[in-house]
């Protein structure tokens, strides 16, 4: 009689930090997200984060999260400095005191569903503008025990060029497999200001947006496909 086979479940966590956009200013914070492993629960899982001060006054900080997917059934919130959000709000803004170090949580209940969810969070100083932000893409698989576990790699999505730019954006998706993605543009305050669907192929695909009309500022481009979401970021100079 063949034993029954055990699964459990497997979590995994990635988070990439981009570059604080300063322009030439000293950075006056810093925010750093750990990428984590998680094996075991089912229930719950907070991936952790920290936002450094590093200047010598208070700083007023706006952190706001993006979703770009999830299950419909896990339900996300977060934590920042002292406050802990329901699920339905997306931004909040809190006091740095200078030189302080301020928690950040994102918490997931995925309830036993299996899936991808995928986030960009931004921290702003809101006197300076300087911006910083981690994206983060979590896996919840069912595995054997004996078995390991590779997060695939369907597409690479490329540096953004010319960055800062005044008029248009080259960038390339390279793909493992042909089929439908979406490319958009967010403002840092998660407005979408643009999308559009692709039909691609396999293989490297050169894309070209024009920017031309958009204000001066900081912009997110997000490449979505095969249960992945990829972002980089882009600045507009007039």
């Amino acid at each position: 009689m063949m034993g029954k086979k055990h699964k459990s479940y497997k979590i995994v966590a990635l988070a990439l930090a981009f570059v604080a956009i300063t322009f030439g200013q000293t950075n006056n914070f810093e925010f750093v997200q750990y990428d984590t492993a998680y094996t075991g629960s089912e229930d719950f899982v907070v991936l952790h984060g920290d936002i450094f001060s590093l200047s010598n006054v208070e700083q007023s900080i706006t952190v706001t999260r993006i979703e770009h997917q999830r299950p419909t059934t896990w339900v996300t919130s977060f934590c920042v400095g002292p406050a802990c959000l329901p699920w339905f709000v997306d931004t909040h803004t809190f006091a740095l005191a200078a030189g302080d170090t301020a928690l950040f949580t994102l918490d997931t209940f995925p309830y036993g569903e299996t899936g991808t969810g995928s986030w960009t969070i931004f921290a702003v100083d809101s006197s300076t503008m300087e911006v910083d932000s981690v994206h983060i893409s979590m896996d919840f698989v069912t595995v054997s025990i004996d078995d390991s576990y590779a997060r695939p790699q369907s597409f690479e999505l490329s540096h953004v060029y010319p960055n800062p730019t005044n008029a248009s954006v080259n960038f390339d998706l390279n793909l493992n497999h042909t089929g439908e993605y979406i490319i958009m543009l967010h403002s840092l305050d998660g407005r979408e200001i643009m999308s559009r669907h692709y039909q691609l192929k396999a293989g490297k695909n050169h894309l070209q947006w024009s920017l031309q009309g958009l204000p001066s500022g900081n912009y997110i481009i997000s490449a979505t496909g095969s249960g992945e979401t990829i972002s980089r970021q882009v600045s507009v100079i007039k």
